[in-house]
């Protein structure tokens, strides 16, 4: 046996050795989440991964606003008037300027 051969040799054993110690950290996961969910099959466990906002994609999940934004929002709400025809906001430049915390380059130039 060469010297090749017995680096593919190791080689083989080393991701044999990997899959070893992957699946057996999936299973104590595994064992972790039924311990920690109370699931009893799979079935629930799987319904529970499905409508947990963690386990969605990011593209799907929409953020949230924290109570301060949700408050400043409403406050901006609240002081708009209404002419009728349309809704008028006397501090446009304070309200652009808060809706640009959301923007999704959130640098100011």
């Amino acid at each position: 046996m060469n010297e090749l051969e017995k680096i593919e040799q190791l080689e083989k054993q080393l991701k044999a050795r990997k899959r070893e110690a992957l699946k057996k950290g999936y299973e104590k996961l595994g064992r972790k989440f039924y311990k920690k969910t109370g699931a009893k099959n799979i079935t629930t466990a799987e319904n529970m991964l499905d409508h947990t906002p963690v386990f969605e994609k990011r593209e799907t999940a929409s953020p949230t606003l924290t109570t301060e934004q949700f408050q400043q929002l409403q406050n901006i709400a609240n002081a708009m008037t209404y002419n009728g025809n349309f809704w008028k906001i006397e501090d446009l430049k304070d309200v652009s300027q808060w809706l640009s915390q959301f923007r999704t380059e959130n640098e100011q130039s």
